[in-house]
């Protein structure tokens, strides 16, 4: 636990010397650890200085030299906070050898900082307006050890905030206790980055962040901290937003290696509470609630059961154990369910990712991990997750021919193709093609740009919505047309960017089993041309996840717009057969789009080639920045898509083909698309020369989007967002709803944002647009 070796500590100075030391202190210093954060760190350094606190000092920790020199990270500080890297200037940038984990990170920033006040923040989140500050101000009135702020957190492509639910549950009231023992909630508290800590605290008492927990190391912190502090202060209103993406710790892929430092950090914090509760500093119910929450870890938010289950490799059967002798012969009475902390913090009854888990259920789980009965464990788990599936699908009848279905990814001539398929229905009946009716969308419907049409959209929306009827309307038009050939095409129905994706293409696909033969069709496109097209879409159409720059949009979901195996494998596996490709690129190139998709799909070769058709070109980087901006100031989504309908009303034409991309960004995202997708594409028909594209763009001249100066424009409406959602009073915690007749609609669900402009910023946006 004890931080790598870097000469004497201030907490080992002598009091004379650390007194002279810091007569000129900095009130607070923050430190940010830095591992490739490289579209979020700007923004969380803007964050900072938005907080107008005299004398902040900023210590960003580079613990990725492998991949981001000094000059990099400088570079991408400069960029968030202008001249803040100067010899005088308020941000320190330190760079270990080699990579370190998070803990150590924390340390190397600790050791360096001089502050009073010490406060963590990651590179990839960010404080809102004054949040900081005024945490930084009750600190210092009430001289606490520890001074905790709620956190928002905002779910992965989206601006949209809400309250974490343990703070919204437990810590919404301002006010100071005498430590634990006067405030049991802080045993709670969530993450270290959510308080700030007295640099004399920390001191004293040698408190670090623990070296042999890389990751998942806040909970422990947490509890040594606040099982220590004598005064804890609670700020009682949001400071910090904590980003969740793709690719963070909380949604990336589980491992062995995942399993062994979740079960360690749970082990190490029990033995923490037990060792105060030894020492009679806490009551035995401070023990009984860290072992509810190992519990609770285990069955919701760990794999580890299912992985126990069946056949682990060494590594991970040696977790059970460790597992049965953390949770030792101890049980829970009912009435501990009726603790007020547990009350607060238990998900028991809920309806969760592993379903509704009763407390029955709990006991019987608590026993089986206890007896090391994983395969009982994990098939309870498993009836209680498909005891009310989300979308019961009616199952599909025999139906006629063979069908075709069109996986259209977006920007690859889809829509273009979805008109000309439109226009040429009824000549594609009369040659035995059925192009169903149930299910189209109309062209233009609820879209905010002129010309777009999303197919056979109509039927997602049904299964999504568990809407059965639509489903068996289009059984019966099938039935009754009695084609050799039903084609479906679906804008949308690749769904590169659900994270649910496997499960509802799984389904889609039960839902047309019943022809005899399924072919797949698609057309592939260049991966840089591709993700950024699919970038502008996402803008364009309006939607909450349009609100991101497109580096953060790449951060989420480049892995996966490259990585064509993957994004394929759903549909695949699910009917049985290899997807059939074509190139898009080279087929616009020659004007064939048509001819290439007929001859792709097996459609008679004789029916002409519309002409006429609506165009829907991407919109221009210009546009595309302004429509963000739009986004993210506005929270009604029917709101932004009048603006944005307006805005192409009277900007029809893109002005501007240049990339929002840099060579070298296009670049990776082509290399990428080369190590992992380019020979399974060519097995399918799509064969482009990665190579020469790659070679092309570094004789490419590009210049990045001229002013607009977007990133002021931007500043102000992350305030606006950010200073809005704080002045929306957090619902109080209330026990679990009552089982009503009627669901909730929609709005009822989800409270509505509104921010209402001044004069000035009306006019400033109208402007732009």
């Amino acid at each position: 636990m004890n931080a790598p070796s870097r000469g004497p500590t201030p907490g080992a100075l002598s009091s004379q010397i650390r007194k002279a030391l810091t007569a000129s202190a900095p009130p607070l210093s923050v430190i940010l650890p830095f591992f490739d954060e490289t579209a979020f760190l700007p923004t969380a350094l803007r964050s900072i200085r938005a907080q107008r606190i005299e004398g902040v000092e900023v210590i960003v920790v580079n613990d990725n030299p492998d991949q981001f020199s000094r000059a990099e990270v400088e570079a991408l500080a400069e960029a968030g906070w202008p001249g803040c890297t100067a010899e005088d200037g308020p941000v320190k940038l330190l760079c270990h050898d080699a990579n370190q984990g998070l803990s150590a990170a924390r340390n190397t920033g600790l050791e360096a900082a001089w502050g009073d006040i010490i406060a963590f923040l990651d590179s990839d989140d960010y404080y809102v307006t004054d949040g900081l500050s005024a945490q930084l101000d009750l600190a210092r009135r009430s001289g606490a050890d520890i001074t905790h702020a709620p956190c928002f957190i905002s779910e992965p492509g989206s601006p949209r905030l809400s309250v974490l639910h343990r703070d919204a549950a437990l810590h919404m009231e301002a006010r100071v206790t005498d430590g634990l023992r006067d405030g049991e909630e802080a045993q709670f508290i969530v993450s270290s980055w959510s308080s700030v800590y007295s640099r004399r605290f920390l001191d004293e008492h040698r408190l670090r962040f623990d070296i042999a927990q890389p990751r998942f190391e806040d909970r422990l912190f947490v509890l040594q901290t606040t099982t220590r502090a004598r005064k804890i202060a609670y700020l009682g209103a949001p400071a910090r937003v904590w980003r969740r993406r793709a690719g963070s710790i909380s949604v990336t892929q589980v491992t062995p290696e995942t399993l062994r430092l979740q079960v360690q950090l749970l082990e190490k914090c029990l033995a923490v509470v037990r060792a105060e509760v030894a020492a009679d500093r806490l009551t035995p119910r401070f023990e009984k609630r860290e072992l509810f929450n190992c519990v609770s870890r285990l069955i919701w938010d760990m794999e580890l059961i299912e992985r126990l289950a069946d056949a682990p490799g060494a590594e991970t059967a040696a977790l059970g154990p460790r597992v049965q002798a953390l949770l030792g012969e101890d049980s829970f009475a009912n009435a501990f369910f009726e603790d007020p902390m547990v009350l607060k913090t238990s998900r028991i009854g809920m309806k969760t990712r592993r379903g509704r888990i009763t407390r029955l259920d709990f006991f019987e789980l608590h026993r089986m991990m206890r007896e090391g009965d994983w395969p009982a464990a994990s098939a309870l788990l498993a009836a209680r997750s498909k005891s009310s599936p989300a979308n019961p699908a009616t199952p599909c009848p025999p139906l006629p021919g063979r069908l075709v279905l069109h996986l259209g990814l977006h920007k690859t001539g889809t829509t273009f193709l979805q008109h000309a398929l439109l226009s040429r229905r009824e000549a594609l009946a009369r040659a035995g093609v059925l192009l169903p009716e149930t299910g189209l969308a109309e062209p233009d419907a609820a879209r905010p740009r002129p010309g777009g049409f999303p197919g056979h959209q109509g039927l997602l929306a049904a299964h999504r919505g568990g809407d059965d009827a639509t489903w068996k309307a289009l059984y019966r038009e099938i039935i009754a047309a009695g084609s050799a050939t039903t084609l479906i095409s679906c804008e949308n129905m690749l769904l590169p960017t659900d994270p649910a994706r496997s499960e509802v293409i799984a389904a889609l696909m039960s839902r047309l089993s019943g022809f005899r033969e399924v072919e797949l069709v698609g057309f592939g496109r260049r991966a840089d041309a591709y993700a950024e097209a699919l970038y502008k879409e996402w803008v364009t159409d309006g939607g909450r996840g349009g609100a991101r720059r497109i580096e953060e949009f790449l951060v989420d979901h480049g892995e996966a717009l490259t990585n064509w195996p993957a994004l394929f494998a759903p549909w695949e596996e699910a009917a049985g057969t290899r997807v059939k490709l074509a190139d898009f690129d080279a087929l616009k190139a020659e004007g064939r789009l048509w001819r290439g998709f007929a001859e792709l799909a097996g459609l008679p070769a004789d029916i002409p080639a519309p002409s006429g058709l609506p165009r829907y070109p991407s919109p221009d980087r210009e546009s595309t920045e302004l429509i963000r901006l739009v986004n993210l100031l506005t929270p009604d989504r029917a709101t932004r898509r009048e603006i944005i309908r307006g805005y192409f009303a009277l900007n029809p034409t893109p002005n501007d083909r240049a990339s929002l991309l840099p060579p070298t960004s296009r670049a990776a995202l082509l290399s990428r698309f080369a190590d992992t997708s380019a020979p399974w594409a060519e097995t399918r028909g799509y064969a482009a020369d990665t190579a020469a594209m790659v070679a092309a763009l570094e004789t490419q001249s590009w210049e990045p989007l001229p002013p607009l100066d977007p990133t002021r424009l931007a500043d102000l409406l992350h305030a606006g967002t950010a200073s809005a959602a704080l002045l929306s009073p957090a619902p109080a915690p209330a026990p679990a709803p009552k089982r009503s007749a009627r669901p909730r609609t929609r709005a009822e669900k989800d409270p509505k944002l509104v921010i209402r402009l001044r004069p000035w910023a009306r006019r400033l946006l109208a402007r732009w647009l």
